[in-house]
């Protein structure tokens, strides 16, 4: 059974050796389920203790009639203890498009691929440590402006291109999702190829969401490239990160947000329209979260595909206008 308690571990630091308490239930994904109706067939409710098992709950949600998927996640922090999210996959409701699990189990990850990934986790993990996380996409790839993570990854795009055929096999076909996950990254610092985006591409539809936020973390940058240097002749398409929004787990739908952000500064006609055809609903409930900094991204992105200036998204967020807001962009673009 997979438990909750790791991923509340920095809640529990602050609690000592009590068990992590709910502050806030989120959900999302629900039309036919209102809030009330899922915690209550869980049995959940804020101020109680965080559940311990992941699993038996998810089970329980897909038990429930037109209840395709369900994810739920712990996260850490209000004022020391769990948001507790709820996500569900409704039968008929839009959705993020999972294919098949990889079968092929002999694919065998590089050993110096693996050895510099994890130099790479070590480095980037003492990055964060310091507080020194700015990031550099101009090439394409990430370079963290930390000395010591920054080492470790210019030594990437050697491995990358040396390593690109058997890494792009692994993340098409390897049976592991930890080598996807591995291939995935390392591969966002090879040749900017087509091909290799398209496979990376591919993993945005992986049936592990660490795989996919692995590959999202490789194309953000190189979607900025694709846009700078049209001459490279590389093409990232904005069209998984915005079906992302609609994935019932609640990670590809922070990742997605978070990339959509600064893709959209510039309103690109073609990726605000398919927002306003696939995101709507899905960016309308975040919005109203209750954990205000998860429901920003939302509630920006939404007043980016409604026409809202910036000035005016600022605006109604600061005065407590949100409910409202959202209540009219809806009505306006019959969502």
């Amino acid at each position: 059974m997979k438990c909750f308690l790791a991923a509340a571990l920095v809640c529990l630091h602050a609690a000592a050796q009590s068990v992590p308490t709910i502050a806030i239930i989120e959900t999302y994904g629900n039309k036919a389920f209102t809030p009330e109706k899922l915690r209550k067939e869980l049995k959940i409710a804020e101020g109680d203790p965080l559940p311990p098992s992941k699993g038996d709950l998810e089970e329980l949600l897909v038990g429930l009639k037109g209840i395709l998927r369900a994810n739920v996640e712990a996260i850490c922090c209000e004022q020391g203890k769990a948001i507790f999210y709820v996500g569900v996959e409704e039968r008929g409701r839009p959705h993020l498009d999972i294919r098949e699990e990889p079968k092929n189990e002999n694919l065998k990850l590089p050993e110096d691929v693996g050895a510099i990934y994890e130099k790479l986790i070590a480095a980037t993990a003492e990055a964060t440590r310091k507080g020194e996380t700015r990031e550099d996409w101009s090439q394409g790839f990430t370079l963290l402006e930390e000395a010591g993570a920054r080492e470790v990854q210019l030594q990437l795009p050697a491995i990358a291109e040396d390593h690109q055929v058997i890494l792009r096999q692994i993340v098409r076909e390897s049976a592991d999702p930890d080598d996807r996950r591995v291939a995935a990254a390392i591969l966002g610092y090879g040749p900017k190829a087509q091909a290799i985006i398209e496979d990376l591409q591919l993993a945005l539809r992986d049936p592990d969401q660490e795989v996919r936020a692995a590959s999202l973390r490789s194309l953000a940058p190189l979607a900025f490239y694709a846009t700078a240097h049209p001459d490279a002749e590389i093409r990232v398409l904005t069209t998984w990160f915005v079906e992302m929004l609609n994935s019932v787990a609640w990670k590809d739908r922070m990742n997605a947000m978070n990339l959509l952000i600064p893709l959209t500064t510039t309103r690109d006609e073609k990726l605000i329209r398919h927002m306003r055809e696939r995101g709507i609903p899905a960016l309308a409930e975040m919005a109203m979260w209750k954990h205000l900094p998860h429901a920003l991204p939302a509630y920006i992105l939404l007043g980016r595909v409604a026409g809202l200036s910036e000035k005016e998204i600022e605006d109604t967020w600061s005065a407590n206008q949100r409910e409202v807001t959202i209540q009219k962009i809806r009505k306006k673009l019959k969502a």
